[in-house]
This record gives C-alpha cells, sequence and structure tokens, in this order.
C-alpha cells in the first residue's frame, strides 16, 4: 500500500508541474462557494472546519458557502435520482440531471468537488466509466464558468470491520481511483488535493467515515496544498469555535431547505398529491439568512 501511496504523491508532483505547483488560492467578494460530492460532504456540514478554515482567511470579505453534499452519490447521479417505486436509484440520467439543476440553480464561482469513494468498488473495471463520468461532469461545470477543486477520497482506516488484508486492497484501488481525478484536474487546467497520503491516520467513525478531528487534519491539509495565506483569526481560538458553531447551524439550516424530509412530495413521485409541501422548504431561506448574517458578525468582529 505504501508503495502506491509513493507513486501517487510523485504521480501529482508530475501533474501540477515543476515550478512550484499551482498559484494560492483565494476567495474572492461575492464568491459563491459549492461543496458537491458523496458522504464526505455531507458528513462534513455536521463538523464545520472546512468551511471555517476558508473563512477564517478572509472573515472580510462576503463569500457564501453552500453544501450539496450527499450520502452514496457518485459522478453518474446514482443517489440523488428518485428511485422509490422504480427502483432502488431511480434512472441515473434523472439522478445527474437532478444534480446539475441544483448546482446551476446556486450559481456558484467556486466548487469543491468530493468523487471517487463510492465509485472504487467497482475495482479495475470501474476506472473507464469513472475517468469518463467525471470528464463529464467536469463539461457540465465547465458551462457554469466556475473554478473547481478537486478532492481524492481519503483512504479506509483501521476500524472499517475488516481485515488488513482487504482494507490494504480497497487503498489500492483508491488510489488508482485519486489518480484518475488528478490526471482530470491537470487535463481541465483545476487544482488537485490529494487527501490519500497523512502522517498519521485519520480519525473516523467507523474506519470508513471522518470524526470530527479527521475533518479538522483534512482541514489543514487543504489550507496546505491550495496555498491559503494565514488565517486572521486563530483557529485554535474560542473565537474561530464560536464562527464554526454558527457555520454548523447555518449548515443544517439549508438542508432542510434543499433536502426536505417530505422530499417524494416536494420534488419527487408524490409532489401533485399536497402542493402546500412545495412551498415549505422556502420557509428556511430567512432563517439561513438570519444564521449567515450571524457568521458575518461573528468574521468581521472577531478579526
Amino acid at each position: 500500500m505504501q508503495r502506491f501511496h509513493v507513486l501517487s504523491f510523485l504521480l501529482c508532483a508530475l501533474l501540477i508541474g515543476a515550478h512550484g505547483g499551482p498559484e494560492p488560492f483565494d476567495l474572492r467578494e461575492g464568491d459563491r462557494v459549492v461543496f458537491l460530492g458523496n458522504a464526505f460532504f455531507e458528513r462534513a456540514l455536521d463538523h464545520g472546519y472546512m468551511e471555517t478554515a476558508l473563512a477564517l482567511r478572509w472573515p472580510e470579505r462576503n463569500v457564501t458557502f453552500r453544501n450539496l453534499g450527499w450520502d452514496g452519490d457518485t459522478v453518474y447521479g446514482h443517489a440523488r435520482a428518485g428511485g422509490r417505486r422504480r427502483t432502488v436509484f431511480g434512472d441515473p440520467e434523472e439522478g445527474f440531471a437532478r444534480m446539475m439543476g441544483e448546482v446551476r440553480l446556486l450559481e456558484p464561482s467556486v466548487i469543491f468537488l468530493a468523487y471517487g469513494l463510492n465509485e472504487s468498488f467497482d475495482d479495475d473495471a470501474g476506472l473507464t466509466p469513472f475517468r469518463e463520468g467525471l470528464r463529464r461532469l467536469l463539461k457540465e461545470i465547465a458551462s457554469i464558468r466556475t473554478r473547481v477543486i478537486l478532492l481524492s477520497p481519503t483512504l479506509f482506516q483501521e476500524g472499517f470491520g475488516a481485515d488488513s488484508t482487504y482494507i490494504a486492497q480497497r487503498n489500492e484501488m483508491l488510489t488508482r481511483y485519486s489518480q484518475v481525478i488528478a490526471e482530470a484536474a491537470a487535463s481541465e487546467k483545476q487544482v488537485y488535493v490529494d487527501l490519500t497520503t497523512f502522517d498519521q491516520p485519520l480519525p473516523s467513525e467507523n474506519g470508513l467515515h471522518l470524526a470530527g478531528p479527521g475533518y479538522r487534519l483534512v482541514a489543514e491539509r487543504l489550507t496546505q496544498q491550495l496555498k491559503l495565506p494565514p488565517a486572521k483569526i486563530d483557529p485554535n481560538s474560542e473565537d474561530a469555535t464560536a464562527i464554526r458553531a454558527a457555520i454548523v447551524r447555518k449548515n443544517r439550516l439549508y438542508f432542510h431547505r434543499w433536502r426536505p424530509r417530505n422530499d417524494a412530495f416536494v420534488f419527487g413521485e408524490r409532489k401533485d398529491e399536497q402542493k402546500i409541501a412545495q412551498t415549505e422548504p422556502a420557509q428556511f431561506e430567512p432563517f439561513i439568512a438570519k444564521q449567515e448574517a450571524v457568521v458575518r458578525q461573528l468574521l468581521q468582529t472577531k478579526s
């Protein structure tokens, strides 16, 4: 497994160029940042470390963040399909169209993309479809004219419920899928962030999904590989903790805005049964705006 980690690191170094890597990343006034991907981003909204790490660098700028992570999703949009009575997951084309509709509705200027984990269970046979699916997704995103940062999956950790041999095999496959992501980033002249190599195991809930401290380490990796400027608010301070808590509250409100519990009545096959249900998600907007104002006030007064 270590051999593949080294190969992945060397490949990424070649892909980003021989002149010190990509230019330092920054967030500009008025940017709309979207986190798009699988459970990696959906679960991140409960911790807020990545968004906080970015916000602390530019507390004076008006930047908004929206999390569109969907547990179990793929570049093909499987998990976003309606499914239910038709099939388990529904038509992937439906899911892909829904995903891109959600993205376009937000009009993002920056997208952080996290895929590859679920697709990696297709093993070697899935590499070519994954490459094609990722390129298709990037092509659709390119039509929005937005900056893209592609993240590799994180590796499996001990505690996944399998022996070390199986975990090593899965991580070898994850490394291959990560190489596809790195190649796509280089081809599209976008930024790639490698999350497969850490000096210590990433703390996780079950060997697969990261715990809060794991997301904190990932946030630190983002600041390093994106060459972010120093934080204007100490990330280890009580002020930063208060800001992160406010961000988490905002993200949970937005989750209920775009992922209502009565999804079938709002977006799905039962939407003609209770028309009033389709008006309910928008009622979260004033609460989201209010909480976003709290976040901005904290950022501006604590910096």
